[in-house]
Formats: C-alpha cells, structure tokens, sequence
C-alpha cells in the first residue's frame, strides 16, 4: 500500500462495511468519510509491511492489515469494494495477508469478523482461521459516579511496562509498540491485576482491551474509565460471551445493550484466553 492508494482504501472501507451492515438491517456504520484514511495512514506507520492492497484490472479493489506481534499478530481490517466481491479479490488478499504472517514467523494469528458476514467467515475459514470466541457488540450510556475506585490509576510512561507484563502474562501478547500509540491516542488505567485503555472522541468512548484476573478488578476498571465522563456518553465495547458473570453485571449495573455478535478467529495455535479480556478494534493486533 502505497500513500497514493490511501484515499481509494478510505473509500472502500467506508463503502463496504455500510454495505454489509445496510443489506443486514442496520444503519451505516462508517458515517465519517475519513476514518479509512486515518486507520491506513495509522498502521502504514505501526505496521508498514502488512498493508497491502489488492488490485483487479490495474484498480484498488480491497486493502488488508497485518500487524505482527513476535509470536501472535493480528489481521484487520479486511475490506473488499463491493462491485469486486465474489470475483476472487478477497481469497488473493487474505492469501497474501497470511503468507506475510507466516514469513513473519507468527504462530498465533487473530482476527474479529461480524458474525452474521457468512462471506466474511467462510474466506477465513478457507484461509486456515478457527472461530474460538463469542464477542458481543455492546453499548451503554455512561451514569457518572461520586468517584472512581480508589485501587485504579492513570498510566504514566513509565508504567508501560507493567501494562506490557500484564498482557504478556494473561494473554500471551507482547505489543509494547500499541500501548504506546494508545499511550499518545487515550488514556490507560491500572489496577492492581489489570490494565484497561480508553479512548474518547466526542460523546463516544471507546473502551478496549481490558485484562483483568478477576471479575471484580474487571469491573473496577470499567467504572474508572466511565465515572468521569459527562452523563449519557456512547460508551462501547466488545464483551465476551464466556464471561457470563461479566455480561451480568453489566447488564444489571450498566443498562448494557446488545447490538450483535462477532467472532474472534485464529489461524494456527491457541491456548485459550486467562481471566477477562475485553478485545479492541485499534490496534487489531491481538
């Protein structure tokens, strides 16, 4: 992926994911033309040799990501135009993605797909990726809170590297260059057993990842990244199905809506997930 393909690359992000979710039954998701463009000049800059494009008949058809984390990485996003789906672009790109992966040396690679794209899942499964979780896409409107938990702090930068041991520790991913680039974009908590990063734009919060050992630290950091945040801000987040006590709490305490599910999918080894983990969609490195 060249500079020059970045505005054709935001144009088909936009257009394909709105197209999936229109011909599903939802609204757009992408209503800002210049997300694409922001997410490519992103990891063109994190991750310079996993952004490719895939051409047919000399024109951009898809992009794709890879973001190589030593023994695990990441994949994503994966967008194809929707004038080129089915013809084939969608296979060449993901075979260059996980060939890129494989030179890499990465043993673990991840990806999270919208669980009703059925296209989107039989090209990654065709690709070697195994479904291994159920994500929930999830929303509340923040309540405020007198104060935050008085275990849980701001990271400093000279916390990063207890931020890295924690995820290292419960999920087996070493990525000191995302927490960094969240370090820059948001705001990281620390709590005595995890770390939560959160990033606010506007009236919406985005939390994600979250790594905690336990539910009650889990909890303790989603009210420390919400308790400051002007009441009934857009706070979302993926929450995992397997952590039914999880999803419990937040739906009693939080007022937690679904709105759909997703998968996470790996491609070679996996060894499962430690404790509570709330996945994030930037970086989509683990």
């Amino acid at each position: 992926m060249s500079a020059s393909d970045v505005p054709r690359v935001a144009e088909i992000f936009r257009d394909a994911f709105n197209d999936v979710y229109q011909r599903r039954g939802f609204g757009p998701v992408v209503t800002d033309h210049t997300v694409g463009a922001v997410i490519a000049d992103s990891y063109r800059d994190l991750d310079p040799g996993g952004c490719v494009v895939v051409t047919v008949d000399g024109e951009v058809a898809g992009s794709g990501f890879l973001h190589p984390r030593g023994a695990t990485g990441g994949a994503g996003p994966i967008t194809i135009a929707p004038a080129y789906q089915g013809r084939g672009a969608g296979r060449a790109l993901m075979d260059e993605v996980v060939r890129r992966s494989d030179q890499a040396g990465v043993a673990s690679l991840r990806l999270i797909q919208d669980s009703f794209n059925e296209v989107a899942y039989a090209l990654y499964a065709v690709t070697g990726f195994v479904g291994r979780e159920i994500l929930l896409r999830a929303s509340f409107r923040s309540r405020g809170a007198p104060r935050a938990p008085a275990g849980v702090r701001r990271v400093h930068r000279a916390d990063l590297g207890r931020v890295r041991a924690i995820e290292n520790d419960l999920l087996g991913i070493d990525r000191p260059q995302d927490h960094a680039l969240l370090h820059r974009l948001g705001e990281i908590f620390l709590a005595p057993d995890g770390m939560l990063v959160r990033i606010v734009r506007g009236n919406v919060t985005v939390l994600g990842p979250l790594v905690a050992t336990s539910l009650d630290g889990a909890l303790e950091l989603v009210a420390a990244g919400t308790t400051d945040l002007p009441p009934h801000s857009d706070v979302r987040l993926l929450v995992p199905a397997r952590c039914d006590d999880l999803l419990r709490a937040l739906l009693v305490d939080y007022g937690l809506e679904i709105h759909s599910l997703c998968t996470y999918m790996v491609r070679g080894s996996w060894n499962g997930v430690r404790g509570y983990y709330v996945p994030t969609l930037f970086p989509e490195s683990g």
